[in-house]
Protein backbone atom coordinates (compact mmCIF):
# COMPACT_ATOMS: atom_id res chain seq x y z
CA UNK A 1 0.00 0.00 0.00
CA UNK A 2 2.76 2.19 1.06
CA UNK A 3 4.28 1.81 -2.68
CA UNK A 4 1.09 2.56 -4.24
CA UNK A 5 0.70 5.60 -2.47
CA UNK A 6 4.46 6.14 -3.18
CA UNK A 7 4.06 6.17 -6.63
CA UNK A 8 1.07 8.07 -6.84
CA UNK A 9 2.78 11.03 -5.30
CA UNK A 10 5.70 10.91 -7.42
CA UNK A 11 3.73 10.68 -10.65
CA UNK A 12 1.62 14.09 -9.52
CA UNK A 13 5.03 15.60 -8.98
CA UNK A 14 6.28 14.65 -11.76
CA UNK A 15 3.39 15.94 -14.05
CA UNK A 16 3.08 19.24 -12.20
CA UNK A 17 7.42 19.49 -12.83
CA UNK A 18 6.89 18.77 -16.75
CA UNK A 19 3.52 21.28 -17.26
CA UNK A 20 5.77 23.91 -14.85
CA UNK A 21 9.35 23.40 -15.44
CA UNK A 22 10.46 26.17 -18.23
CA UNK A 23 13.64 23.85 -18.72
CA UNK A 24 11.38 21.49 -20.72
CA UNK A 25 11.67 22.37 -24.72
CA UNK A 26 8.46 23.01 -26.59
CA UNK A 27 8.99 20.07 -28.45
CA UNK A 28 9.48 17.67 -25.43
CA UNK A 29 6.43 19.37 -24.91
CA UNK A 30 3.91 19.12 -27.83
CA UNK A 31 4.76 15.44 -27.33
CA UNK A 32 3.58 15.03 -24.39
CA UNK A 33 0.23 17.32 -24.89
CA UNK A 34 -0.11 15.06 -28.01
CA UNK A 35 -0.22 12.22 -26.47
CA UNK A 36 -2.70 13.64 -23.71
CA UNK A 37 -4.73 14.89 -26.46
CA UNK A 38 -4.49 10.94 -28.20
CA UNK A 39 -5.68 9.55 -24.85
CA UNK A 40 -8.84 11.96 -24.36
CA UNK A 41 -9.98 12.63 -28.21
CA UNK A 42 -9.02 10.10 -30.04
CA UNK A 43 -10.41 10.26 -33.30
CA UNK A 44 -10.44 13.90 -33.47
CA UNK A 45 -7.71 15.61 -35.52
CA UNK A 46 -6.52 18.11 -32.67
CA UNK A 47 -3.04 20.00 -33.95
CA UNK A 48 -1.09 21.83 -31.68
CA UNK A 49 2.03 23.88 -31.23
CA UNK A 50 3.83 24.70 -28.18
CA UNK A 51 5.66 28.49 -28.22
CA UNK A 52 7.22 29.26 -24.59
CA UNK A 53 4.71 29.13 -22.13
CA UNK A 54 1.79 29.41 -24.92
CA UNK A 55 -0.05 26.38 -26.23
CA UNK A 56 -1.41 27.06 -30.03
CA UNK A 57 -4.11 25.30 -31.39
CA UNK A 58 -4.82 25.62 -35.13
CA UNK A 59 -6.61 22.68 -35.95
CA UNK A 60 -9.90 21.49 -33.51
CA UNK A 61 -13.41 18.89 -34.56
CA UNK A 62 -16.00 21.89 -35.12
CA UNK A 63 -18.34 19.70 -32.68
CA UNK A 64 -15.47 20.41 -29.51
CA UNK A 65 -16.08 23.63 -27.99
CA UNK A 66 -13.03 25.43 -27.84
CA UNK A 67 -13.61 26.68 -24.25
CA UNK A 68 -14.07 22.83 -23.26
CA UNK A 69 -10.73 22.27 -25.22
CA UNK A 70 -9.24 25.07 -23.48
CA UNK A 71 -10.38 23.78 -19.97
CA UNK A 72 -8.92 20.31 -20.75
CA UNK A 73 -5.38 21.77 -21.98
CA UNK A 74 -4.96 24.31 -18.83
CA UNK A 75 -5.72 21.31 -16.64
CA UNK A 76 -2.77 19.18 -17.88
CA UNK A 77 -0.89 22.15 -17.85
CA UNK A 78 -0.68 24.57 -15.53
CA UNK A 79 0.62 27.93 -15.80
CA UNK A 80 0.60 27.54 -19.63
CA UNK A 81 -1.66 29.96 -21.62
CA UNK A 82 -4.22 28.36 -24.62
CA UNK A 83 -4.27 30.81 -27.75
CA UNK A 84 -6.58 29.68 -30.90
CA UNK A 85 -5.24 30.66 -33.66
CA UNK A 86 -6.27 27.93 -36.44
CA UNK A 87 -9.24 26.93 -38.71
CA UNK A 88 -12.63 25.43 -37.04
CA UNK A 89 -15.80 26.39 -38.25
CA UNK A 90 -16.80 24.69 -41.72
CA UNK A 91 -16.02 27.71 -44.30
CA UNK A 92 -12.44 27.29 -42.82
CA UNK A 93 -12.45 31.05 -41.76
CA UNK A 94 -8.85 31.88 -39.53
CA UNK A 95 -9.55 33.04 -36.21
CA UNK A 96 -6.11 35.53 -36.61
CA UNK A 97 -3.78 36.14 -39.10
CA UNK A 98 -1.07 33.48 -36.98
CA UNK A 99 0.36 30.99 -39.60
CA UNK A 100 1.88 27.76 -38.57
CA UNK A 101 4.13 25.63 -39.91
CA UNK A 102 2.00 22.78 -41.64
CA UNK A 103 -1.36 23.98 -40.41
CA UNK A 104 -2.64 23.89 -44.22
CA UNK A 105 -2.19 20.46 -44.24
CA UNK A 106 -4.89 20.06 -41.09
CA UNK A 107 -8.25 19.91 -42.70
CA UNK A 108 -10.87 20.96 -39.71
CA UNK A 109 -12.58 17.70 -38.58
CA UNK A 110 -16.15 17.50 -37.50
CA UNK A 111 -17.17 14.93 -35.84
CA UNK A 112 -20.49 13.12 -36.07
CA UNK A 113 -22.06 9.80 -36.49
CA UNK A 114 -21.41 6.72 -34.74
CA UNK A 115 -19.66 6.79 -31.13
CA UNK A 116 -19.13 10.20 -30.75
CA UNK A 117 -15.97 11.05 -28.54
CA UNK A 118 -18.25 14.31 -27.32
CA UNK A 119 -20.72 12.47 -25.03
CA UNK A 120 -23.88 14.84 -24.47
CA UNK A 121 -26.56 13.76 -21.76
CA UNK A 122 -29.70 15.37 -20.11
CA UNK A 123 -28.25 16.74 -17.15
CA UNK A 124 -28.08 14.44 -13.83
CA UNK A 125 -30.57 15.80 -11.16
CA UNK A 126 -28.82 15.71 -8.65
CA UNK A 127 -31.69 15.25 -5.68
CA UNK A 128 -33.01 12.13 -7.58
CA UNK A 129 -32.99 8.89 -5.26
CA UNK A 130 -32.46 7.13 -9.02
CA UNK A 131 -29.07 8.24 -10.61
CA UNK A 132 -27.34 6.61 -12.63
CA UNK A 133 -23.95 5.77 -11.94
CA UNK A 134 -21.89 3.43 -9.61
CA UNK A 135 -22.38 4.53 -6.12
CA UNK A 136 -22.57 3.26 -2.24
CA UNK A 137 -24.10 4.39 1.10
CA UNK A 138 -25.78 4.35 4.24
CA UNK A 139 -29.47 5.11 4.91
CA UNK A 140 -30.81 5.56 8.50
CA UNK A 141 -33.91 6.84 9.94
CA UNK A 142 -35.93 4.63 7.31
CA UNK A 143 -39.65 3.91 8.33
CA UNK A 144 -39.90 0.84 6.24
CA UNK A 145 -36.36 -0.46 6.53
CA UNK A 146 -34.50 0.77 9.61
CA UNK A 147 -30.86 1.17 8.42
CA UNK A 148 -30.28 0.00 5.00
CA UNK A 149 -26.99 -0.07 2.73
CA UNK A 150 -27.80 1.49 -0.48
CA UNK A 151 -25.90 0.52 -3.71
CA UNK A 152 -25.68 1.05 -7.28
CA UNK A 153 -24.11 -0.26 -10.51
CA UNK A 154 -24.76 1.83 -13.90
CA UNK A 155 -23.89 4.03 -16.43
CA UNK A 156 -24.49 5.19 -19.99
CA UNK A 157 -23.42 5.95 -23.72
CA UNK A 158 -24.00 7.90 -26.41
CA UNK A 159 -24.06 5.60 -29.24
CA UNK A 160 -24.96 7.92 -32.51
CA UNK A 161 -24.70 11.83 -32.92
CA UNK A 162 -26.32 14.19 -35.54
CA UNK A 163 -25.49 18.18 -35.93
CA UNK A 164 -28.55 19.99 -36.11
CA UNK A 165 -26.75 23.60 -36.55
CA UNK A 166 -23.34 25.19 -35.22
CA UNK A 167 -24.54 24.55 -31.42
CA UNK A 168 -27.79 22.13 -31.27
CA UNK A 169 -27.08 18.40 -31.27
CA UNK A 170 -29.10 15.42 -31.03
CA UNK A 171 -27.37 12.27 -29.57
CA UNK A 172 -29.13 8.78 -28.92
CA UNK A 173 -27.84 6.55 -26.28
CA UNK A 174 -28.12 3.85 -24.16
CA UNK A 175 -28.32 3.71 -20.28
CA UNK A 176 -28.98 0.77 -17.65
CA UNK A 177 -28.37 0.22 -14.13
CA UNK A 178 -29.29 -1.76 -10.92
CA UNK A 179 -30.19 -0.29 -7.75
CA UNK A 180 -30.27 -2.19 -4.83
CA UNK A 181 -30.49 -2.15 -0.61
CA UNK A 182 -28.96 -4.67 1.87
CA UNK A 183 -29.70 -5.19 5.82
CA UNK A 184 -27.17 -3.16 7.63
CA UNK A 185 -26.53 -5.71 9.95
CA UNK A 186 -23.27 -7.02 10.58
CA UNK A 187 -24.54 -10.57 10.68
CA UNK A 188 -26.07 -11.25 7.19
CA UNK A 189 -26.00 -8.08 5.02
CA UNK A 190 -28.95 -9.73 3.48
CA UNK A 191 -30.21 -8.18 0.06
CA UNK A 192 -33.60 -6.72 0.34
CA UNK A 193 -34.44 -5.30 -3.21
CA UNK A 194 -32.94 -4.84 -6.51
CA UNK A 195 -34.51 -2.68 -9.37
CA UNK A 196 -32.86 -3.67 -12.71
CA UNK A 197 -33.87 -0.37 -15.11
CA UNK A 198 -32.70 0.30 -19.06
CA UNK A 199 -33.15 3.13 -21.42
CA UNK A 200 -32.93 4.18 -24.72
CA UNK A 201 -32.88 8.39 -24.39
CA UNK A 202 -32.88 10.33 -27.63
CA UNK A 203 -30.96 13.68 -26.35
CA UNK A 204 -31.49 17.38 -27.88
CA UNK A 205 -28.77 19.73 -26.45
CA UNK A 206 -28.74 23.52 -27.54
CA UNK A 207 -26.74 25.46 -25.43
CA UNK A 208 -28.26 26.16 -22.02
CA UNK A 209 -31.59 24.01 -22.97
CA UNK A 210 -31.55 20.22 -23.13
CA UNK A 211 -34.37 17.63 -23.48
CA UNK A 212 -34.60 14.03 -23.51
CA UNK A 213 -37.39 11.51 -24.81
CA UNK A 214 -36.82 8.15 -23.42
CA UNK A 215 -37.86 4.94 -23.44
CA UNK A 216 -37.84 2.40 -20.71
CA UNK A 217 -37.95 -0.79 -18.95
CA UNK A 218 -38.01 -1.37 -14.81
CA UNK A 219 -38.31 -4.52 -12.87
CA UNK A 220 -37.94 -5.54 -9.55
CA UNK A 221 -37.29 -8.56 -7.81
CA UNK A 222 -36.82 -9.40 -3.27
CA UNK A 223 -34.01 -11.01 -2.30
CA UNK A 224 -33.92 -14.35 -1.45
CA UNK A 225 -32.53 -14.20 2.53
CA UNK A 226 -35.16 -11.13 2.64
CA UNK A 227 -37.88 -13.23 1.83
CA UNK A 228 -37.38 -16.56 4.22
CA UNK A 229 -36.02 -14.18 7.54
CA UNK A 230 -39.67 -11.70 6.81
CA UNK A 231 -42.91 -13.60 7.90
CA UNK A 232 -46.24 -12.60 5.81
CA UNK A 233 -44.21 -10.52 2.72
CA UNK A 234 -46.03 -12.15 -0.31
CA UNK A 235 -43.48 -11.22 -3.42
CA UNK A 236 -45.06 -9.50 -6.54
CA UNK A 237 -43.57 -8.84 -10.14
CA UNK A 238 -43.03 -4.73 -10.54
CA UNK A 239 -42.15 -4.97 -13.94
CA UNK A 240 -42.92 -2.15 -16.28
CA UNK A 241 -42.22 -0.04 -19.75
CA UNK A 242 -42.84 3.54 -20.02
CA UNK A 243 -42.00 6.76 -21.84
CA UNK A 244 -40.23 9.68 -19.78
CA UNK A 245 -40.04 13.17 -21.64
CA UNK A 246 -37.85 15.82 -19.84
CA UNK A 247 -36.74 19.61 -20.56
CA UNK A 248 -33.91 21.45 -18.80
CA UNK A 249 -32.83 24.93 -18.57
CA UNK A 250 -29.96 26.97 -17.16
CA UNK A 251 -31.51 30.28 -16.52
CA UNK A 252 -28.17 31.60 -14.79
CA UNK A 253 -24.53 30.16 -14.39
CA UNK A 254 -24.49 26.44 -12.78
CA UNK A 255 -27.88 26.51 -12.58
CA UNK A 256 -30.73 24.33 -13.52
CA UNK A 257 -34.11 23.87 -14.04
CA UNK A 258 -36.14 20.91 -15.03
CA UNK A 259 -39.44 19.52 -15.93
CA UNK A 260 -40.55 16.22 -16.54
CA UNK A 261 -43.56 14.07 -17.71
CA UNK A 262 -43.43 9.77 -17.20
CA UNK A 263 -45.97 7.83 -18.62
CA UNK A 264 -46.00 4.05 -18.00
CA UNK A 265 -47.06 1.77 -20.91
CA UNK A 266 -47.42 -1.32 -19.74
CA UNK A 267 -47.59 -2.94 -15.87
CA UNK A 268 -47.45 -6.75 -14.86
CA UNK A 269 -50.55 -7.51 -13.37
CA UNK A 270 -49.73 -8.59 -10.36
CA UNK A 271 -48.54 -4.79 -9.70
CA UNK A 272 -50.68 -2.75 -11.68
CA UNK A 273 -49.48 1.06 -12.15
CA UNK A 274 -51.85 3.74 -12.89
CA UNK A 275 -49.73 5.67 -15.86
CA UNK A 276 -49.21 9.05 -14.65
CA UNK A 277 -46.23 11.09 -12.97
CA UNK A 278 -44.86 14.33 -13.13
CA UNK A 279 -41.07 15.68 -11.71
CA UNK A 280 -39.94 18.73 -11.51
CA UNK A 281 -36.82 20.86 -9.41
CA UNK A 282 -33.78 22.29 -9.68
CA UNK A 283 -29.89 21.74 -9.50
CA UNK A 284 -27.33 24.68 -8.39
CA UNK A 285 -23.61 24.92 -7.85
CA UNK A 286 -21.81 27.38 -5.22
CA UNK A 287 -19.67 28.80 -7.75
CA UNK A 288 -18.12 30.80 -5.29
CA UNK A 289 -17.21 28.57 -2.58
CA UNK A 290 -15.57 26.13 -5.65
CA UNK A 291 -11.76 25.25 -4.90
CA UNK A 292 -8.91 23.31 -7.28
CA UNK A 293 -6.35 21.52 -6.44
CA UNK A 294 -4.25 18.93 -8.83
CA UNK A 295 -6.32 20.00 -11.59
CA UNK A 296 -9.71 18.94 -10.06
CA UNK A 297 -11.82 21.37 -9.13
CA UNK A 298 -14.38 20.69 -6.42
CA UNK A 299 -17.90 22.80 -5.85
CA UNK A 300 -20.29 22.24 -3.33
CA UNK A 301 -24.17 22.18 -4.66
CA UNK A 302 -27.92 21.96 -3.18
CA UNK A 303 -30.32 20.13 -5.33
CA UNK A 304 -34.28 19.53 -4.90
CA UNK A 305 -36.30 16.82 -6.94
CA UNK A 306 -40.03 16.48 -6.59
CA UNK A 307 -42.32 14.25 -8.19
CA UNK A 308 -46.41 13.87 -8.23
CA UNK A 309 -47.29 10.43 -9.03
CA UNK A 310 -51.08 9.09 -9.90
CA UNK A 311 -50.15 5.61 -8.25
CA UNK A 312 -50.15 7.59 -5.13
CA UNK A 313 -52.99 10.12 -5.34
CA UNK A 314 -50.63 13.08 -6.71
CA UNK A 315 -49.37 13.39 -3.14
CA UNK A 316 -45.91 14.86 -3.19
CA UNK A 317 -43.24 12.65 -3.44
CA UNK A 318 -40.14 15.06 -2.37
CA UNK A 319 -36.44 14.87 -2.08
CA UNK A 320 -33.41 17.61 -1.11
CA UNK A 321 -29.57 16.79 -1.35
CA UNK A 322 -26.57 18.81 -0.38
CA UNK A 323 -23.29 17.93 -1.61
CA UNK A 324 -19.63 18.55 -3.35
CA UNK A 325 -18.74 17.51 -6.70
CA UNK A 326 -14.96 16.93 -8.05
CA UNK A 327 -14.50 17.18 -11.78
CA UNK A 328 -12.21 17.90 -14.30
CA UNK A 329 -15.07 20.10 -16.49
CA UNK A 330 -15.08 16.45 -18.95
CA UNK A 331 -15.89 13.38 -18.32
CA UNK A 332 -17.52 11.89 -15.10
CA UNK A 333 -17.89 13.47 -11.41
CA UNK A 334 -16.75 12.33 -7.59
CA UNK A 335 -19.79 13.26 -5.60
CA UNK A 336 -20.34 12.63 -2.04
CA UNK A 337 -23.71 14.30 -0.64
CA UNK A 338 -26.81 14.21 2.01
CA UNK A 339 -29.92 13.01 0.75
CA UNK A 340 -33.12 13.98 2.79
CA UNK A 341 -35.96 12.35 1.28
CA UNK A 342 -39.95 12.46 2.33
CA UNK A 343 -42.68 10.78 0.26
CA UNK A 344 -42.44 7.11 -1.19
CA UNK A 345 -40.15 4.25 -1.42
CA UNK A 346 -38.91 3.99 -4.76
CA UNK A 347 -37.60 0.28 -4.20
CA UNK A 348 -39.74 -1.78 -6.17
CA UNK A 349 -43.07 -3.60 -4.71
CA UNK A 350 -42.68 -0.83 -1.46
CA UNK A 351 -43.63 2.17 -3.69
CA UNK A 352 -47.40 2.19 -2.04
CA UNK A 353 -45.77 2.81 1.03
CA UNK A 354 -44.82 6.45 2.75
CA UNK A 355 -41.03 6.31 3.32
CA UNK A 356 -38.72 9.28 4.94
CA UNK A 357 -35.03 9.16 5.63
CA UNK A 358 -32.00 10.54 5.50
CA UNK A 359 -29.11 8.76 3.52
CA UNK A 360 -25.03 9.74 2.87
CA UNK A 361 -23.89 8.67 -0.97
CA UNK A 362 -20.40 8.47 -2.74
CA UNK A 363 -21.25 8.51 -6.49
CA UNK A 364 -18.90 7.97 -9.50
CA UNK A 365 -20.55 8.94 -12.49
CA UNK A 366 -21.85 11.66 -15.19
Amino acid sequence: MKKIVYLFVLSCVMTFLLCADRSHSSEYMKGYIDSKLQDRFASSQIAVDVNDKTIIVYSWPVDLPSNELEKFLESICSGYQVQFNGLHQEENTPYQNVQVEDAGRIEPFEEGGFLPELNAFFPTMLADTRILGYSAGYRSYDKIFKSTLPVSIGDQFSLYQIKLNSTARLYFGIEACVWAIFEAKTKSLSLINADYYIGLPLTYVNDKFSARLRLFHESSHLGDEFLLETQGIKRVNPSMEGLDISVGYEPIDKGLIFFGYRRILRSDESFKVKPNSIYYGFNYFLNFAKIQTFNVVGTPYIAAYIANNENNHWNFDSSVAVGYQWDKNYGRKLRIYVLGHHGYSTDGQFSRKRSKYVSLHLLYGY
